[in-house]
């Protein structure tokens, strides 16, 4: 029993892999559960019995990417620091963990066509305009929307096509504190 239950979570876990490989690659949309059984070497019976819906797959992807790249902690921007420290907090999280995921974009494109795409980008905004909160104090709704476009995934994806990570969140959280003092 414990052998066969190893081998079910084992062959999942590659389904779910081989799902993600594909998302990464040609998008949700454009990826068929002939395709994960092809990528990740089962049978589409298979595929179908761990996951018989698009729904289905796309969630056990979302908790895997969860697992993979977590969001940045709140412990990561201090709010007792003065607001500048904390943008350039912000900047530098955000820089990382956007960097890691470039096809993210590819994926927020379909959102609204896969409801548990929507749910699962959803919850991780939040948690990230939760952290803009954080790091820029009592700004209004207008700054922290700024402050959220510029810090976004695309923006920072394009930048570091050409820039160290590092240098990227030094130049956006300039761009940040910069027109925060400015519009004070």
């Amino acid at each position: 029993m414990q052998q066969r239950a190893e081998a079910a979570e084992a062959t999942r876990r590659r389904i779910v892999e081989a799902t993600l490989t594909l998302h990464r690659e040609r998008g949700v949309l454009a990826t068929s559960h002939k395709d994960v059984s092809e990528r990740a070497d089962v049978s589409v019976g298979t595929v179908y019995h761990h996951f018989p819906t698009l729904d289905a797959i796309v969630r056990a992807c979302g908790a895997h990417v969860r697992d993979t790249y977590p969001l940045p902690l709140p412990e990561s921007v201090d709010p007792q620091s003065p607001r500048r420290q904390r943008i350039e907090a912000l900047a530098r999280e955000l820089v990382a963990f956007y960097a890691r995921m470039p096809w993210l974009e590819k994926l927020r494109s379909e959102r609204h066509e896969v409801p548990a795409l929507d749910a699962g980008l959803s919850l991780r905004e939040e948690a990230i305009h939760k952290l803009i909160r954080r790091a820029a104090g009592r700004a209004s709704a207008r700054k922290l929307r700024v402050i959220a476009a510029i810090l976004d995934a695309p923006v920072i994806a394009r930048l570091t096509q050409s820039m160290s990570q590092k240098d990227v969140a030094k130049i956006l959280a300039a761009v940040i504190n910069s027109w925060l003092e400015g519009e004070q």
